[in-house]
């Protein structure tokens, strides 16, 4: 490999480095993190390290009230009340069912896991007011996952504490 082609190389892995949130793996952490409070449920949040996708943050909500940023490679939870609540994210494109409704009980745990579908916005035509490619959107999607799923999936990922 030509040695401009190893630096080019080497800076993109330094970049892509830099994207990922520090904090410790959840596999660290998981065991020391508590049971929800009592007469309280938990929802996770987690996005995979998707090379492919967009690394943009997004900002996510609980009934349209903001409770943390997702970045890709990380995990984050939040304890809240029983009841009902629909998880969304801030997403420039739409997708069909992007978001889900979950139902919460004492002591329950939902896992929700964000994804990134770059593929599914359609990047296209030109405009000059805009600098350029118009139409491309970053596309995120919420899925609740099964817990065993979602356990396995989190380990590798960074954990954000608050």
């Amino acid at each position: 490999m030509p040695t401009a082609c190893r630096r080019a190389f080497l800076v993109l892995v330094l970049i892509l480095a830099g994207c990922v949130a520090p904090g410790p793996p959840f596999a660290s952490v998981a065991s020391t993190i508590p049971p929800p409070p009592p007469g309280s449920a938990r929802i996770f949040l987690y996005r995979w390290l998707e090379p492919y996708e967009t690394v943009a943050m997004t900002t996510a909500y609980f009934n349209g009230s903001a409770v943390g940023v997702t970045e890709t490679g990380t995990v984050l939870y939040r304890d809240v009340a029983p009841g009902r609540y629909t998880i969304s994210v801030w997403s420039e494109g739409v997708y069909p069912d992007q978001f889900k409704t979950v139902t919460v009980g004492p002591g329950q745990v939902v896992y929700a896991r964000i994804e990134s579908l770059s593929s599914w916005s359609v990047c296209g035509g030109f405009d000059v007011s805009m600098g350029g490619a118009a139409g491309c959107w970053d596309t995120f999607v919420v899925n609740i996952m099964d817990p065993a799923v979602a356990l396995s999936e989190m380990q590798s990922l960074r954990f954000i504490r608050g």
